[in-house]
């Protein structure tokens, strides 16, 4: 797991390319500070830079940016190979390669030297984004992995001969680069507020892009100064789920022993390293099961690691701790006060580069810096389980709600969804209700919203995964320039596998494993955990445990307002059923209360300050009325407030 940066410049080399770059790696140096490494070809004006990580032989011979054996190409590499073994030694048969050591980027890259880009990389399992230097075609690939579970960035500035890209692993280093274009992208603004997350390919850069998960972007640097970029997909998911709908299992025995196999693969290749590592244990399905495998595969006892909360609403750290005693790992919590939560807030535009707003970035921020703390340089994660196998309330519950829905013709639904929308707030409002529960008038508003506009089942998904932001809470010049942009981040909503045409749970799994997925939740647990110089491994992301959980019939993922129910079933074979079929606990924070309470004067000074006025993004009178219902409990306001803070707090670090 590293770092990497680099650029491209015209061949007057005005900018001073090597110096630049040096410049853009001290600022990823969280994510690799043991070692760093440059390369510089002046026949092309090409430098690119590697902060290290060493998981995978810690000697010198891993250190990047490294070359192939016949100096054709060379990587930078930020990731890693899981099946580089298998890799090497199908090499070691076809080749003559002479190993300079035991790394899996020497592996991966001599690989596609021997057999091509693309087939090197659909033979390979991992997580991983990186940069290829083809020296002989004089190319440049920029490549990311099947989910997206490693960054890259890349961008342009100046035109003709003073044209220049820029790429890396976080925004904040490419930033470094003079004269690069900083104008706010207010399209990445306003689906900020709808999604709590700029979703790829937008960054809150108007120059500067997100490589989807998948993709390639392919730069000819013959014709650099004339050309854009051929960007690409290398590995469709849709394609992925239509060829293994094909090979359904016969029954639920089949499912889950094919399924058990491939995982406990997959948590034996993920826990390869040669540095110390650990486990997230929160206590729920995907974690207690890859903490179970862990210790089935593992020969030493397994550190295990859960974070709670002094509010015993959101705290899941007893139920692991059970399942900790039970497996017998070593086991450690952390419970999370509130004074901690104020020590981090200043840390998040750092940490997470551009404005970011799942608000569970705080403990997953605070977990990833005590697990390192405790020596560990890796850490399992259940990540993915959730929109592989339907774990999300939406997957088991929309489907029977939409059966209710729908018994009412739209026309006669849309009419009382804007009747309920009408009806006057005094009938609802109650000052003594409980801030730890949704008020019935803001349940009343959402149902409502819902009831006018949803017209099938895939509506309410949407609905139900994007906030319905009133435009009254941007100024009329954000609202007049946003309205002449077609949003298009809702075009990867309305695409879906042919094979799933009359799969509505389904839909769901493959829409949330493509926005959701890349664009919240892994970027949440990459950009805090590496800022900590912590590698997470996801399991579940595996190429053939996804393979496999497309031939398991969603029957047997979610059915009877149930999710992950084969999960369960698997899961059942190592803990007792008490330990396994409980709620779901989503890993939330009491952020309404910490609104409120703690962190009530550092909101107000962002909220009410006349920089926001000032930023003419938002209406400031509308945004002082939402935080005082906040304040008031009139409204739970906070998924509206904490985009907002979130993107405030981001301006006054970086602007």
């Amino acid at each position: 797991m590293c770092g990497i940066v680099g650029a491209v410049t015209g061949l007057d080399n005005r900018y001073q390319i090597l110096d630049i770059v040096k410049k853009m790696a001290k600022k990823i140096i969280h994510r690799g500070p043991d070692s760093s490494g440059i390369y510089l070809d002046d026949k092309i004006s090409y430098c690119c830079a590697h902060q290290r990580l060493s998981i995978l032989d810690l000697s010198s011979a891993g250190n990047q940016p490294m070359e192939s054996f016949t100096k054709r190409y060379v990587i930078a590499f930020n990731g890693e190979i899981y099946n580089f073994r298998e890799l090497k030694s199908k090499l070691n048969i076809e080749t003559n390669i002479k190993w300079h050591g035991s790394s899996d980027t020497e592996v991966f890259v001599n690989a596609i030297d021997f057999w091509g880009l693309e087939e090197t990389l659909n033979l390979s399992k991992g997580m991983f984004a990186f940069a290829l230097l083809d020296k002989k075609n004089r190319r440049l690939f920029l490549v990311r992995d099947r989910f997206g579970e490693k960054p890259m960035y890349f961008g342009f500035t100046g035109v003709g001969s003073t044209r220049a890209l820029v790429f890396g692993s976080e925004i904040g280093a490419l930033m470094e680069f003079p004269s690069l274009d900083k104008e706010l992208n207010l399209k990445a603004i306003d689906s900020l507020m709808s999604f709590s997350c700029v979703p790829s390919d937008l960054t809150i850069y108007k120059s500067i892009k997100k490589l989807k998960p998948g993709h390639i972007a392919n730069f000819n640097l013959e014709k650099f100064f004339e050309n854009v970029p051929k960007v690409y997909k290398w590995w469709n998911y849709k394609d992925t789920i239509d060829e293994n709908d094909k090979l359904q299992f016969n029954s639920e025995k089949e499912a889950i022993h094919n399924l058990e196999i491939v995982l406990k693969n997959s948590v034996k290749d993920c826990s390869i390293s040669d540095v110390p590592i650990g486990c997230f244990l929160s206590g729920g399905i995907d974690s207690s099961l890859i903490a179970a495998l862990l210790t089935e595969v593992s020969t030493s006892k397994v550190n295990t690691f859960t974070i709670g909360f002094e509010d015993k609403n959101y705290d899941e750290s007893n139920n692991a701790k059970k399942v900790s005693e039970f497996l017998g790992t070593a086991h450690q919590e952390i419970i999370l006060k509130p004074d901690e939560v104020l020590k981090i807030i200043p840390d998040l535009p750092s940490i997470y580069s551009e404005p970011f707003a799942d608000s569970s970035q705080i403990p997953t921020s605070l977990i990833c810096r005590e697990i390192k703390k405790k020596g560990m340089d890796v850490a399992l994660s259940g990540d993915g389980g959730d929109e592989i196998f339907g774990g999300y309330v939406r997957h088991f519950k929309g489907q029977s709600a939409w059966g209710k829905i729908k018994l009412l013709p739209y026309p006669i639904r849309s009419r009382i969804g804007k009747l309920l929308k009408s009806l006057p707030t005094s009938k609802f409002l109650n000052k003594t209700l409980s801030s730890k529960k949704i008020n019935f008038y803001e349940k009343v508003l959402r149902t409502g919203t819902r009831l006018e506009n949803i017209k099938n089942a895939d509506d309410l998904y949407r609905s139900l995964i994007i906030e319905n932001v009133d435009n009254s809470i941007f100024t009329k010049s954000f609202r007049y320039k946003t309205d002449k942009i077609f949003n298009n981040n809702f075009e990867d909503l309305y695409d879906y596998p042919i094979s799933k045409m009359n799969d509505e749970v389904a839909r769901m799994l493959y829409w949330d494993a493509i926005t959701y997925l890349p664009d919240d939740i892994l970027v949440k647990i990459d950009r805090a955990s590496m800022a900590y110089s912590l590698e997470t491994r996801a399991p579940f992301l595996d190429k053939n445990v996804v393979e496999t959980a497309w031939r398991i019939p969603t029957e047997m993922k979610v059915n009877r307002g149930s999710g992950k129910l084969i999960l369960k079933k698997l899961l059942c074979s190592y803990l007792p059923k008490d330990y396994v079929y409980k709620p779901k606990k989503g890993f939330g924070v009491p952020m309404q209360d910490w609104l409120r309470g703690p962190l009530k004067e550092w909101s107000e000074d962002l909220l009410l300050s006349k920089k926001i006025i000032d930023q003419d993004y938002f209406e400031a009178n509308t945004i002082k009325k939402i935080w005082e219902d906040h304040l008031n409990y009139k409204v739970d306001n906070t998924r509206l407030l904490w985009p907002i803070l979130m993107l405030q707090s981001w301006l006054n670090f970086y602007q």
